[in-house]
């Protein structure tokens, strides 16, 4: 009799957890750069110190500050709680430099999606008079170009050989975000169309601006709270699609979100 028990508890328990697994949403990850040079040259800048005594990396955006550096240290440690199906960066150097030990260490590869790019648009992106774009930019920018470093942990989606081109000259500057939300949107279609309605995790590394756009676009609102600041350097956000297809809100900045 107790053996019987035994085996209905099983079969029980496996029925639930097979529930619980075919019950979970698609989960977004997006986590943003190390600090780069770039991020700190208005702080020098109001130091007053002449800019020939700033440290080199001071204004450069392809170089990590020590802060980041050490940054890098611990988002190769943190993404190693979670388990992903997969990886897409922007092709900027601050950005795939910011996951590459983390990629080398547990031997996986990202795709290079041009869209994770950085733009305008982290407060506008949702307002009603954004234009429609008029001209096609995805994939008709600069070549993507690999290192042979590179190559071993990155590798160029079909399609997407070339950087997106920026907006035309004289835009606006809500033509200049409808842009952005071309770009935007055009991530999310590619979100939609492989990962949709299953019960993966994928992450995305990229930018501020363009991961709060991002995350606006997916919510279709502005999100409250401490989200409503920017993202912090290696800060990672996270949604869960739901059975409508909508998404919530579940991490911000590492944190669990808490809704006003």
């Amino acid at each position: 009799m107790l053996i019987k028990e035994i085996r209905i508890l099983l079969v029980v328990s496996s029925v639930l957890l097979g529930a619980n697994v075919s019950d979970a949403g698609l989960k977004i990850y997006y986590i943003r750069h190390a600090e780069g040079g770039h991020n700190v040259k208005a702080d020098w800048e109001k130091k007053g110190i002449p800019e020939s005594e700033w440290p080199a990396y001071v204004g450069d955006p392809n170089v990590f500050t020590p802060l980041g550096v050490t940054q890098v240290a611990g988002a190769t440690e943190k993404l190693q709680k979670y388990q992903f199906d997969f990886i897409a960066t922007s092709p900027v150097w601050r950005v795939h430099n910011t996951i590459a030990p983390y990629l080398k260490k547990t031997n996986q590869t990202a795709e290079i999606w041009p869209e994770l790019r950085e733009g305008p648009g982290m407060t506008t992106i949702l307002s009603e008079d954004i234009p429609e774009v008029q001209e096609e930019i995805l994939n008709k920018g600069t070549a993507i170009v690999l290192t042979e470093d590179e190559a071993a942990y990155l590798r160029i989606r079909p399609g997407a050989e070339n950087n997106y081109k920026k907006y035309p000259k004289g835009s606006s500057e809500n033509e200049k975000v409808a842009y952005m939300k071309h770009a935007s949107l055009h991530a999310i279609d590619l979100i939609e169309t492989r990962f949709g309605g299953s019960d993966q995790s994928i992450l995305l590394a990229g930018h501020n601006s363009a991961g709060v756009s991002l995350l606006k676009l997916l919510l279709q609102e502005a999100p409250t709270g401490e989200a409503r600041r920017g993202l912090s350097n290696t800060g990672i956000w996270m949604v869960e699609q739901q059975e409508d297809g909508s998404y919530e809100l579940k991490i911000y900045n590492d944190k669990p979100y808490e809704q006003e």
